[in-house]
């Protein structure tokens, strides 16, 4: 995903398009947070007020620091990794990117005092971008149980997959002579067995709640025999 808004000001957001950059006051209130100034180095600093964004995705949370003044106009885009643009700067010298804990990441020099382009200098020591969370997968979906029942029997099935994925939902239904016999979203399955002549099949339908998971849902299906007398 992407974002991208003006910022006028310290506090007023305009043109916002997405929901990633977020703006936040201090719990003491007001509209600007209490800053060392990170771009000094040693015990010596000032503070400065500052406009500060929570920046969310699916990596975690980072913390965007604008030095604003009531003068201060800017567009900051955001490509959903925690990369930042800047666009018509207007009363704003400096800028950062912490972490949630506030340790600095890399802080940003505006062409007020680069006299050029963005600078984005990376300290020595400095904290890291959250990482992004790693791939999952449900891979195969195996379903086992009994596959030559009998008349008026009743068998369970499981189901299991080949790959990582957590946070499991399961569908189950069956056809031919096979009826469910209790819940059909549970990670087990029961079947009752009547005395036709038709053969079944019993199907799982995984899906997986993982924000990164790359193949759900899947499926997995049995061939059941016809029931025996």
């Amino acid at each position: 995903m992407a974002d991208s808004l003006v910022l006028t000001g310290v506090k007023d957001v305009k043109k916002h398009t997405g929901t990633e950059m977020l703006l936040t006051r201090p719990k003491r209130g007001g509209d600007t947070h209490s800053l060392k100034e990170w771009w000094k180095v040693g015990p010596n600093k000032c503070y400065v007020m500052c406009t500060v964004f929570d920046v969310t995705t699916a990596s975690g949370t980072v913390k965007l620091v604008l030095d604003t003044n009531a003068g201060t106009n800017v567009r900051i885009d955001h490509d959903g990794a925690f990369n930042f643009s800047f666009y018509g700067m207007n009363e704003v010298r400096r800028g950062a990117l912490f972490t949630s804990a506030f340790e600095l990441i890399e802080h940003y020099v505006f062409p007020a005092i680069s006299g050029g382009k963005v600078m984005t200098v990376t300290p020595a020591g400095g904290a890291s971008r959250p990482n992004a969370p790693a791939d999952t997968s449900i891979g195969t979906v195996t379903v086992s149980g009994e596959t030559d029942p009998v008349e008026n029997s009743i068998e369970s099935y499981t189901a299991a997959i080949s790959g990582d994925a957590s946070s499991l939902t399961y569908a189950w239904s069956v056809s031919g002579a096979g009826a469910a016999s209790g819940s059909t979203t549970g990670s087990t399955f029961s079947v009752a067995y009547s005395g036709t002549t038709d053969p079944s099949t019993v199907t799982c339908v995984v899906t997986s709640g993982d924000a990164t998971v790359t193949d759900s849902p899947k499926t997995g299906t049995l061939a059941i025999a016809i029931p025996t007398a």
